[in-house]
């Protein structure tokens, strides 16, 4: 038997909202918060270990890509895996594989070796990204999704202050360990530690349960009686009993049907749990006939134009904010060495770089700069973690004011505002002439494009149904991940010789992204697809056959 989607939400609203919902929620929150971990600590990682592997502007950009290929590769699979498994399972199996690279990737001592793990960090990562506003939202009341889900932006802002407060605890600290083949310093310390959220998230994943769409969706009605069963419970505080005599006496025939179709003898049980046994090859064939079945559906209207836009969005605003928020911290210190070096001139973000490098050829002034072109002699400077700490404290008043504010103004105008001021504030970056413009500016940028990207993941929760809002999910990320991926390859190329090239193409994308928000739903057209008919695909490889 297989739940439709309205069925399924209706279940979820008779079990309320109280302290499950919020638990949930925190633990979602706390997976936001690591995906803020894994790739702000690339940032702060890249300039501190460029002694340790001799790294050129070229080599820290391709360890700046290495997460977004990594994104780029994953983004379907996850989506895929997590429509077929089940979002809680993806979720899992991302976090914990998640912490294992990144404890190895901490103490190995190849650039390349660091290089391919920061790969498979970044591959772990679009499966928490892509999985987690899912898992959070099937579990809410359709009166309180909006505002949870909004939330999670805050949680984005508290781990970039976090990770930035970590960093500056951690790196600047004298620990160094070295031999012929193997070194370890306190950056590979922070690395390590910035991967424990990913394990300690994962363990208290464990003790929630898959979503009730999910089990709806996949005909697991005993699992879901007992999700709902533990829902009402913990919202509550009544019993079990308690709520399966709500569901019966319902007014909603399918809701008190529930009860009854939960009601069945051993020997039926059994005989569905037999139906459920097929062998690796049959599900197999039937994941990939599932997975073409829900691209086709992604393919027709009204989903084909729902998702275009989505991913269009997704790629530009990724495109621009993946790029910036990994090479802040190297911008911050190499603003900090020229106004260190010459502390009564100006000079704008696309002249800095580039002056320093003439200047370190030509003259005996920066003969040291030139004998250490890794900085290994050359300690990150103070405002690089105090520059990074005001990037995620600039986000806190969108991200605070998106939830109490997001069912009134709705999706599409924070889209709008977002990107256009995105848009407007990389075109003032040629006018930057001190670090502290600088620092307003990424401020602005910071808090804007997140939002915009985190209204985005939301968007997509609402615009499709249960079976197939994770691969949509999944196909958006992963062209968003493309975007980044192109992003951050033409930061490391661009930045040091055709800067001004490089900030006309990022505001273009802006301006573009900005553009197509207007084709995004507005408040009241949302609350009318919210409605949509569910489309039926059915999951053979794990469903009672018919």
């Amino acid at each position: 038997m297989y739940m439709d989607e309205v069925t399924a939400q209706k279940a979820v609203e008779q079990t309320g909202f109280g302290k499950f919902n919020i638990k949930v929620t925190i633990c979602c929150a706390l997976i936001f918060l690591n995906c803020a971990f894994c790739i702000t600590s690339v940032g702060f990682v890249v300039p501190t270990a460029a002694c340790d592997f001799q790294m050129t502007t070229i080599d820290k950009g391709r360890i700046n890509a290495a997460p977004m290929l990594g994104m780029v590769v994953g983004s379907c699979a996850w989506g895929y895996y997590a429509d077929l498994k089940g979002r809680r399972s993806a979720l899992l199996i991302a976090l914990f594989v998640q912490f294992i690279v990144d404890a190895i990737s901490s103490v190995v001592p190849s650039y390349w070796t660091f290089v391919f793990l920061k790969f498979l960090s970044g591959f772990t990562f679009t499966g928490q990204m892509s999985v987690v506003f899912t898992y959070l939202g099937e579990f809410q009341p359709t009166k309180y999704r909006n505002t949870t889900m909004s939330f999670m932006e805050l949680s984005w802002a508290i781990g970039v202050i976090f990770e930035a407060l970590f960093a500056w605890a951690v790196i600047p600290f004298p620990f160094s360990y070295k031999t012929e083949w193997f070194f370890f310093s306190s950056w590979n310390l922070f690395v390590f530690a910035s991967a424990l959220p990913a394990l300690l998230t994962g363990l208290w994943l464990i003790t929630l349960p898959e979503t009730p769409k999910f089990l709806a969706e996949n005909g697991q009605r005993d699992e879901l009686l007992k999700v709902l069963t533990r829902m009402y419970t913990e919202n509550t505080g009544n019993t079990a009993e308690q709520f399966k005599e709500k569901l019966a006496t319902s007014t909603s025939p399918s809701i008190s049907a529930l009860v009854a179709k939960y009601e069945i003898s051993p020997e039926e049980a059994a005989a569905a749990e037999k139906k459920l046994s097929l062998s690796m090859n049959e599900k197999l064939m039937d994941m990939l006939a599932s997975s073409k079945d829900q691209v086709k559906m992604l393919l027709r209207k009204p989903y084909a134009k729902r998702i275009s836009v989505c991913s269009f969005i997704m790629f530009c605003m990724t495109s621009t904010y993946y790029s910036l928020m990994t090479w802040f911290p190297e911008l911050f210190q190499r603003f900090a060495a020229f106004e260190a070096a010459f502390p009564d001139e100006y000079a704008s973000v696309c002249s800095v770089s580039k002056r320093l490098a003439a200047i370190a050829n030509e003259t005996e002034e920066f003969m040291e700069a030139a004998i250490d072109p890794f900085g290994c002699d050359t300690p990150i400077d103070t405002s690089v973690y105090v520059n990074s700490i005001w990037l995620g404290v600039a986000c806190l008043p969108c991200a605070i004011l998106l939830p109490l504010t997001v069912d009134y103004v709705g999706y599409r105008i924070y889209l709008l505002f977002t990107a256009t001021i995105a848009c407007a504030v990389t075109i003032a970056f040629f006018f930057v002439k001190t670090s502290t413009q600088n620092l307003v500016l990424s401020c602005i940028f910071e808090a804007f494009t997140s939002l915009n990207i985190s209204v985005t993941l939301c968007l997509l929760v609402e615009l499709f149904p249960t079976n197939l809002r994770v691969m949509a999910t999944g196909i958006t990320l992963l062209i968003g991940r493309i975007g980044s991926l192109f992003g951050n390859m033409l930061f490391g190329y661009l930045i040091d010789d055709h800067c001004s090239i490089l900030i006309i193409i990022m505001a273009a994308q802006l301006f573009l992204a900005a553009s197509m928000c207007w084709a995004a739903p507005g408040r009241d057209k949302l609350r009318k697809i919210q409605g949509y008919p569910f489309l039926e695909v059915q999951n053979k490889a794990f469903s009672p056959a018919a």
